[in-house]
C-alpha cells in the first residue's frame, strides 16, 4: 500500500496552560471549571479577534496556530491583561494565572491537528514562561522586534530533553526580567500533556474544549457551561436479565450513543466519565438538571436473554420535566451495531427537528436521504454561520465529503455548493469575485430548475438581490414564491435581509422576529446577533434587554450583544454596570469589524460605536 502524503507546513504555535491548576481544583472543584471556562471564552474570543486557530486542548491546556507572529504575541499580551484585570476583581472566585510559549517551525498537519517540533518547542516555552509571562522562540523574536513596541528578555540558550531552542522572555512589567541557568529542571505537566497528546493520537484526553461539541471531564460534579448549545446527558442504561454479557453491554452501548450523538455539532454532549457519576449519584432529572447544566437526558434499559435484547429508551426535556419522545427495539447479538448507530440516528433527528433547527430538517432529510449526511449538512449549516475564513474551509470539507458520498454532480447538491461560493466571497477568499458570482448563478439556476423547492427559491431570491438585477421587487418576488411553498427559518432570514436593505425595516425586523420563533434553538446567537441591531435603529432599548439579559451568564455570548445591551443599559441610567458590560464585549473580542457584520452599515456602525464612546473606547 502507498504511505500517505505528509502535509507539512511552517505556522506559529501558541501553548497555554494554568499554573497549578490541580491545587485549585482540589480546594474548589466546582468553581475552579466554571472559572476556567470563562476564561476559555476569553481565550476564544481573543483567538478569533488576531486570526488564531484553536488545534487542540486538554484541560486546563490549550494549542493554537497563527500565520503571523505579530498576531500571536499581541494575542498572548492582551491576553494576559485580560486575566490580570480578572483577577483584580473581587468578585471573581477563583483567581486563575497562566503560562504562555510561542513558537514557529515545521509541523505536520494530521486532520485539524498538529504535530512535530514547532509544537514541541512551543510546549517546551511555555513551561519554561513564568506565572503570567510569555516566553518566545528567538525566531518569534526576531520576527517582532522592529515591529512591537515590547521589551524582551535574553535567556540564552535552553536545551529540555531532545530539544534546543533560544528564548526570551516578553517583559510585561520590568520585575519580570530573571537569570536561569540551562540546566534549570523546567515544570512537566504541559509537556507531559503534549507529548501524550502529540504521540498517541488515539488516546484519551480530558478536553475542555473552545470549539469542540463535547464538552469531556474527568471531575466529579462537574457542570456544562451555560451557552447557545443544548446540553445532552445519556445516563447509563440499566441492565435487566441474565446474560453473562450484561455486565459489558450497557456500558459499551453508554459509550456508543454518546459518541454518535457528538457527530452533531450543534449540541453538547457530556462525557461517559460525567454519565458515570451521574449515576454513582443516582441523580434524578432535577439534580441532573442542577448539577450538569442539562437540557435533555436520554434514559433506556436493556434487556437480554440468551442472544435476543430489547433495548427501551426516552428522551427527556428537563426544562418541560416531560418524555418528549420514546421507542423500543428488539435485536439479536449479531445485530448490536445497526441498532446503536439506528438509536442515535433517532435521537438525533428527534433533537434536530425540535430542539434545534425547526420543522424544516424533514425536508433536509429527505434530500439527503441519510441521517448521517443530514447531520453533515446540518453541521455545514453552524460552520457557514461562523463568516471565517475557518468556518468557509471547514464547510467546504463537508462539501467535498457530502460530493463523495452523493456524487459531484448529484442535484441535491446545487443548493449548499452555492451557499458555499457565498461564504467564500463573504470572507474574502474568492479570488476572481466576478467568477465567483457566475457560478453561484449558475447553481442557483440549476437548483430552480432541478429542484423548485423552497431552499432553491429562497436562494434565489438572494442571488437576485445581491449578484443579479439588484432589484428590490423581483428580489421579493423569489422571496415570496419560496414563502407560497412553505416558510422557513432561511425564508425569514433572507426575506428579512432584502426588506430590511431596501428600506423597510420594521417588516424586515418581522421577519427575522419570525425566524426566531420558528427556531427552537439559536446556535451561535446567528439570529439574536441580527435582530438587536434593528431594535436599536428604532429606538426600541426594552426589546434589546428583552432578547439579552435571558442570556448574560452564557459562556460562548457574542460580544455584539452584549455590547448593544451596555448601550441600552447606559440609556437607562445605569453607567457602572454599562462599563462592565463594555468590557466583557471587548474582552471577547469586540471590534469595530464585528460590528459591521451584525449592524450591515458603515454608517450606522461608526455612529454606534461613537455612542458607545460615552462608555468607553472601543479599542
Amino acid at each position: 500500500m502507498a504511505k500517505e502524503k505528509i502535509e507539512r507546513k511552517i505556522a506559529v504555535i501558541f501553548a497555554t496552560d494554568v499554573v497549578g491548576y490541580s491545587k485549585h481544583m482540589e480546594v474548589n472543584e466546582s468553581e475552579t471549571i466554571h472559572n476556567l471556562r470563562e476564561c476559555e471564552a476569553l481565550l476564544s474570543g481573543l483567538f478569533e479577534k488576531h486570526d488564531g486557530r484553536l488545534f487542540n486542548t486538554g484541560g486546563d491546556s490549550f494549542l493554537a496556530e497563527f500565520s503571523s507572529a505579530v498576531s500571536a504575541v499581541e494575542c498572548a499580551v492582551e491576553f494576559q491583561k485580560t486575566i490580570k484585570e480578572r483577577n483584580a476583581n473581587r468578585h471573581t472566585s477563583v483567581k486563575l494565572e497562566f503560562r504562555i510559549g510561542i513558537n514557529s517551525g515545521d509541523v505536520v498537519k494530521e486532520k485539524n491537528n498538529l504535530l512535530g517540533d514547532g509544537v514541541n518547542i512551543a510546549a517546551r516555552l511555555e513551561a519554561l514562561a513564568q506565572t503570567n509571562g510569555i516566553t518566545i522562540s528567538k525566531i518569534i523574536y526576531d520576527y517582532v522586534k522592529g515591529k512591537t513596541n515590547y521589551d524582551f528578555n535574553d535567556l540564552g540558550l535552553q536545551k529540555i530533553k531532545q530539544n534546543e531552542f533560544h528564548a526570551y522572555d516578553l517583559l510585561l512589567q520590568a520585575s519580570q526580567k530573571r537569570k536561569i541557568k540551562r540546566d534549570r529542571k523546567y515544570p512537566k505537566l504541559f509537556i507531559a500533556f503534549a507529548s501524550a497528546m502529540l504521540v498517541a493520537l488515539g488516546g484519551y484526553m480530558i478536553s475542555v474544549s473552545l470549539t469542540s461539541n463535547k464538552l469531556d471531564s474527568t471531575q466529579a460534579d462537574s457542570r456544562a457551561a451555560i451557552s447557545s448549545l443544548p446540553v445532552i446527558l445519556v445516563y447509563p442504561f440499566d441492565d435487566l436479565g441474565t446474560s453473562e454479557t450484561k455486565d459489558d453491554l450497557s456500558p459499551a452501548f453508554t459509550e456508543s450513543l454518546i459518541s454518535s450523538l457528538s457527530r452533531y455539532s450543534r449540541i453538547s454532549v457530556l462525557s461517559s466519565s460525567t454519565s458515570m457519576d451521574a449515576k454513582a449519584k443516582d441523580a434524578k432529572d432535577p439534580l441532573i438538571k442542577k448539577m450538569y447544566n442539562a437540557d435533555y437526558v436520554v434514559r433506556g434499559s436493556i434487556q437480554t436473554l440468551s442472544d435476543q435484547s430489547r433495548i427501551q429508551m426516552q428522551l427527556t426535556d428537563l426544562e418541560l420535566n416531560k418524555v418528549v419522545w420514546t421507542d423500543k427495539v428488539d435485536f439479536s447479538s449479531n445485530q448490536i451495531f445497526e441498532v446503536q448507530d439506528s438509536i442515535g440516528d433517532k435521537i438525533l433527528t428527534h433533537l434536530q427537528i425540535n430542539a434545534i433547527e425547526g420543522g424544516e430538517v424533514r425536508s433536509w432529510a429527505a434530500k439527503y436521504e441519510t441521517a448521517e449526511r443530514l447531520t453533515l449538512f446540518l453541521n455545514s449549516r453552524k460552520e457557514w454561520f461562523k463568516f471565517t475564513p475557518d468556518g468557509y474551509k471547514n464547510h467546504t470539507d463537508i462539501v467535498q465529503k457530502l460530493e463523495g458520498q452523493m456524487g459531484a454532480d448529484n442535484p441535491a447538491l446545487y443548493n449548499i455548493k452555492a451557499w458555499n461560493l457565498f461564504l467564500k466571497r463573504a470572507v474574502g477568499l474568492a479570488p476572481d469575485l466576478a467568477e465567483n458570482g457566475m457560478e453561484i448563478i449558475r447553481l442557483s439556476n440549476l437548483d430552480v430548475a432541478e429542484n423548485q423547492d423552497v431552499t432553491a427559491y429562497i436562494l434565489r431570491a438572494l442571488v437576485e438581490f445581491r449578484l443579479g438585477s439588484k432589484d428590490c421587487d423581483v428580489s421579493k418576488k423569489y422571496a415570496q414564491k419560496a414563502h407560497d411553498l412553505g416558510s422557513t427559518v432561511d425564508t425569514f432570514i433572507v426575506s428579512g435581509t432584502i426588506w430590511v436593505e431596501c428600506g423597510d425595516l420594521k417588516e424586515g425586523t418581522q421577519f427575522f422576529e419570525n425566524a426566531l420563533r420558528l427556531q427552537p434553538n439559536d446556535s451561535g446567537w446567528n439570529l439574536t446577533k441580527r435582530l438587536i441591531p434593528m431594535y436599536y435603529l428604532q429606538g426600541e432599548y426594552e426589546k434589546i434587554n428583552d432578547l439579552v439579559e435571558p442570556h448574560i451568564d452564557a459562556v460562548d455570548i457574542a460580544p455584539e450583544m452584549l455590547a448593544f445591551l451596555a448601550f441600552s443599559t447606559n440609556e437607562a441610567g445605569k453607567k457602572d454596570r454599562a462599563v462592565k458590560l463594555l468590557s466583557r464585549a471587548k474582552g471577547l473580542g469586540l471590534s469595530k469589524k464585528s460590528l459591521e457584520r451584525v449592524i450591515r452599515d458603515p454608517d450606522n456602525t461608526n455612529d454606534f460605536i461613537s455612542k458607545l464612546s460615552t462608555i468607553g473606547d472601543l479599542e
